[in-house]
């Protein structure tokens, strides 16, 4: 699907594309989403750019992800899209620059681009050239990457809470607990990478240029990266708290653990003496002396009765029950 985007009143004003159809030549912002090779050939003809495929658009190199070509910028950055859901994903999304026209390629419906696209449609903004409509763009994608990273900081705080919670009673569910440390590592691991990307994209389009931009939409750009800054080391700091969390996890499973092991060998030292006195008597001799006796059995009874009560007693005197 093609969306071209054109000013009016402070405004934009959307209309679908097919391929094959006219371009308007006010359009600042051509939103192309999950194109066909029938699209992009369409786009490459009237935009007279090298749109990049789904598979360039995966490359990794910075110099396939970031350059300048034909008076055009190509910049391609990671995204973070399904952040609500079970199974995030992180996708490449591509910014075309040419002249004073935005061109943004992508492959998925992420959050940000269709709150600003609203957005410019219903309210006054600053979106009269192609570099207004980028700064938007990045800013509502930070504000997204920041939402993000505020539930991935309330979702740590709970579970460190669970954690160390001493006078929650029954026993705490370790496996669901370790399950929510790895989404909120993996949640935290993409939008890492995310801010990584849009950072190196910042600084390539923020470069001193031959054109003509205006001071709000530098001042944005420069906002922008203090932001994206200042998330990076908030998601860094995310990551040190997730491993701490996972090592107090580790921590208390391996205490639970020991303490099992620890009953299961008092038990057995506790019932080891009597099993021997047990096994004594139960040996088929023919001189025992006590086996005739009157107060044998009686006998054989306390004895199991006191063997098994001084370990218990000596356990719980050194404290190690």
């Amino acid at each position: 699907m093609i969306t071209a985007y054109v000013p009016s009143n402070g405004m934009l004003k959307s209309e679908e594309i097919a391929a094959g159809d006219h371009i308007p030549d006010g359009a600042v912002w051509v939103d192309v989403v999950s194109p066909s090779n029938d699209d992009l050939a369409f786009l490459d003809r009237a935009l007279g750019l090298n749109v990049p495929t789904q598979e360039d658009m995966q490359e990794i190199e910075m110099s396939s992800r970031l350059y300048h070509e034909d008076d055009a910028l190509y910049m391609t950055a990671t995204m973070i899209a399904q952040a609500d859901t079970p199974a995030p994903l992180c996708l490449p999304v591509s910014f075309l620059l040419a002249g004073h026209r935005l061109v943004t390629l992508r492959y998925a419906e992420p959050t940000p681009f269709r709150l600003y696209a609203s957005q410019v449609q219903r309210h006054v903004m600053p979106c009269a050239t192609g570099e207004d409509v980028l700064a938007g763009l990045l800013d509502a994608i930070v504000d997204r990457i920041a939402d993000i990273l505020e539930r991935v900081q309330g979702d740590v705080d709970a579970l460190s809470r669970e954690v160390f919670d001493q006078e929650g009673r029954g026993r705490k569910d370790y496996k669901a607990i370790l399950t929510r440390i790895g989404r909120s590592y993996a949640l935290t691991s993409q939008t890492r990478d995310s801010l990584v990307s849009f950072g190196r994209l910042v600084s390539f389009v923020a470069r001193p240029t031959d054109a003509k931009r205006s001071k709000t939409t530098e001042r944005g750009f420069k906002t922008i990266a203090g932001d994206i800054a200042s998330l990076g080391d908030h998601a860094s700091f995310l990551a040190n708290n997730i491993g701490f969390t996972l090592d107090a996890t580790l921590g208390h499973i391996n205490n639970e653990q020991t303490s099992i092991i620890k009953i299961f060998s008092v038990a057995a030292v506790v019932f080891l003496p009597p099993t021997l006195i047990a096994s004594i008597y139960g040996m088929n001799f023919e001189f025992m002396p006590e086996l005739s006796w009157a107060y044998g059995y009686p006998m054989s009874l306390v004895l199991m009765v006191i063997f098994a009560i001084l370990p218990y007693v000596f356990f719980k005197y050194r404290g190690w029950l």
